[in-house]
């Protein structure tokens, strides 16, 4: 089992190491990724159609690992596999010395991930359940708010959107200041608070 600070520690070294470019000024973000394309998780549950084979049909759950285990062929990895992908790889392996033609078609049924972290300079580093309507600024707060050593011109939110994972720079004096407005946050989003330069 995968703990919160192990976590939470391989996101902020994700972060710091690979943010790519940024869009500064941008107050209007891409939805996140659409169901089909948002990359599975340890607890998101998967349905797994193999033709009219009720033996193999079902749901299957995504361990920590990022494998499912199914009948016949053992572990499946979906770590960054689109379900297309994962039915695929799925049919490979039962044509080989299984059934001559398999159909398999792969749905997600649930989702764990219905959270979104917040990292770096905050008093609370962690992840924190999503609720429908959760601003950029009250998932600073429910992290116990900004340090002293935050830079509040330059924080970072990252997103996964049917074009990968987008970051964009946000400054939030000017959502303090009231000059523009907070931003409405999506499951799955992390939010990285920078160290300020001085």
């Amino acid at each position: 089992m995968i703990s919160r600070r192990t976590l939470v520690r391989s996101l902020v070294a994700a972060l710091v190491g690979g943010c790519g470019p940024t869009k500064s000024g941008t107050t209007t973000l891409p939805p996140a990724a659409s169901p089909e394309n948002r990359a599975l998780g340890p607890g998101d549950t998967i349905e797994v159609m193999v033709g009219d084979r009720k033996d193999l049909s079902g749901e299957y759950e995504v361990g920590d690992d990022y494998k499912i285990r199914f009948p016949w062929i053992g572990e499946v990895d979906v770590k960054q596999k689109t379900h297309t992908e994962i039915a695929s790889y799925i049919e490979e392996k039962l044509k080989d010395g299984w059934l001559k033609q398999p159909q398999v078609r792969v749905r997600v049924t649930d989702r764990k991930n219905r959270e979104v972290s917040v990292l770096g300079q905050v008093n609370e580093a962690g992840s924190y359940p999503y609720k429908p309507g959760l601003t950029l600024m009250q998932a600073i707060s429910l992290a116990g708010g900004m340090n002293a050593l935050a830079q509040k011109r330059k924080v970072k939110l990252l997103r996964d959107t049917d074009k990968g994972r987008q970051t964009f720079e946000v400054d939030v004096t000017a959502i303090l200041d009231a000059r523009t407005n907070d931003l409405p946050l999506e499951p799955g989003d992390i939010v990285f608070v920078p160290e300020s330069p001085i």
